[in-house]
């Protein structure tokens, strides 16, 4: 019995160790959801929570503050808001990657207080992209249900330590936690620039099938044929025309536009980026430099 009564103890523990960054956040859909101190002054939230970009409040303890909506990013379903008073962030894990089967707590603050859920780290992905320029290393997915109030919620070890920020929308009825390097990364990106940068090589693409050969020596079956180019954009800089096929940017292949997107991120804006084109059947190697979206 003292074994059960030690296991509850610490997991109470680890609410209250990390309860005091946890807000609640006023003004959206329904009448709160949840958020998470970030670092002093900023609230991370869960982006389409929000129904309005003015008249926000949080609630941090029993206080109920004024709140400033710095950015959103679609991509992510992630959501800054700047307070002015200071915050108590919660308490983050270290970078190792967790393990499956270990307990995890889903936290959130609503209308009615805290409220805790229980559960265990049922699968850690691999990495992948959260649409353009939202590249994630890894994702928790958690076998706590999905449930109103959870998006934008903290998934805590039984330390009470944060190991990311729940997402309802990245797998169909799975909660799955964004790791925080990469909330950090969107977190950055929104207090710099009001929004996740993005680049541009300024074309309409569609998929095309490549002929055998190309496709064999290449090691892929498709290619984006080019329908239009953007006046001084820079594809037509770089010499890109009408009719040309991209088969690889970077010096990886690329046989979606998803693909094409996801690969022009905010480190690629402004650099020389090598891209193969087929014209006329025949590879060229060209350069071009992508600009901020």
């Amino acid at each position: 019995m003292s074994t059960i009564l030690d296991l509850s103890n610490d997991l109470a523990g680890a609410v209250a160790h990390a309860s005091d960054g946890l807000v609640a956040v006023h003004g959206g859909r329904c009448e709160t959801a949840s958020g998470i101190a970030w670092n002093e002054h900023h609230v991370v939230t869960a982006a389409h929570a929000l129904e309005r970009e003015s008249d926000l409040e949080v609630t941090v303890g029993d206080e109920r503050i004024a709140a400033t909506l710095v950015g959103a990013d679609p991509s992510s379903d992630l959501a800054v808001l700047r307070v002015g008073r200071d915050l108590t962030p919660v308490p983050r894990a270290d970078a190792a990657t967790p393990r499956v089967g270990e307990l995890a707590l889903a936290l959130s603050r609503g209308a009615r207080g805290l409220r805790a859920r229980l559960g265990v780290v049922a699968r850690v992905g691999g990495a992948f992209r959260l649409g353009p320029g939202v590249e994630v290393e890894r994702y928790v997915e958690s076998d706590i249900a999905p449930a109103p109030g959870l998006a934008g919620s903290a998934l805590v070890n039984a330390e009470g330590a944060l190991i990311g920020v729940n997402a309802t929308g990245v797998v169909r009825g799975v909660l799955v936690a964004l790791p925080g390097s990469a909330v950090a990364r969107v977190v950055e990106a929104i207090t710099t620039h009001g929004h996740v940068r993005r680049a541009k090589l300024g074309v309409a693409l569609e998929r095309v099938e490549l002929p055998q050969a190309v496709a064999a020596r290449r090691g892929a079956r498709r290619g984006l044929i080019v329908l239009g180019v953007a006046p001084g954009g820079p594809a037509e800089r770089a010499g890109v025309v009408l009719g040309d096929v991209i088969l690889a940017v970077g010096g990886k292949a690329v046989e979606r536009v998803d693909e094409l997107a996801g690969a022009l991120d905010e480190s690629t804006i402004g650099v020389e980026l090598a891209v193969d084109v087929l014209r006329a059947g025949a590879e060229q190697a060209l350069s071009v430099r992508p600009e901020a979206r």
